[in-house]
């Protein structure tokens, strides 16, 4: 039974493992890797007309956090507008592991994050970006993270210099 469960979970991680290959060898890949690098970097550098720009019209947000009451809130919302961004924040937001999925016209990015405020550590989730081709053009349609403030893993990405 132990060499059965062994084999499983060997034979999980290989598909796994080939999954991931699978879809960094898709020929949408590079677009739509692209697309989650601006978005990324848009909330890096500030720069809300390059978020604007990534997005469908009427793309929507939704952030899912745990209210003081312990009881868990749904936030929506339309999407950043280039004035979304305040002057005296710096903003930085990293993510690691993730996964991209991409079948025809769709695309699913999901990865853990850890989110900075002025180079002070504010929390922590997992980013979901569902990416829609239209016109031969990548573009986030709903993107959607969780908040969680404690109890937050260190990231294997190290400190935030």
């Amino acid at each position: 039974m132990h060499n059965s469960l062994k084999f499983l979970l060997v034979s999980i991680s290989l598909l796994n493992s080939l999954a991931g290959h699978a879809q960094q060898s898709h020929p949408d890949y590079p677009a739509v890797k692209l697309v989650i690098d601006q978005f990324f970097e848009s909330i890096n550098t500030g720069n809300g007309s390059l978020l604007a720009s990534l997005e469908v019209e009427g793309a929507q947000i939704m952030n899912i956090r745990e209210d003081i009451k312990g009881q868990f809130e749904f936030v929506e919302r339309e999407w950043f507008g280039a004035d979304n961004f305040n002057a005296d924040n710096r903003l930085t937001e990293r993510y690691w592991d993730e996964q991209l999925l991409i079948a025809d016209n769709l695309a699913m990015f999901w990865a853990p994050y850890d989110f900075h405020i002025n180079g002070e550590f504010s929390h922590c989730g997992v980013d979901v970006l569902n990416l829609i081709k239209i016109d031969g053009q990548w573009k986030i349609g709903y993107a959607m993270w969780t908040i969680q403030r404690p109890d937050c893993a260190p990231s294997p990405l190290g400190p935030l210099n």
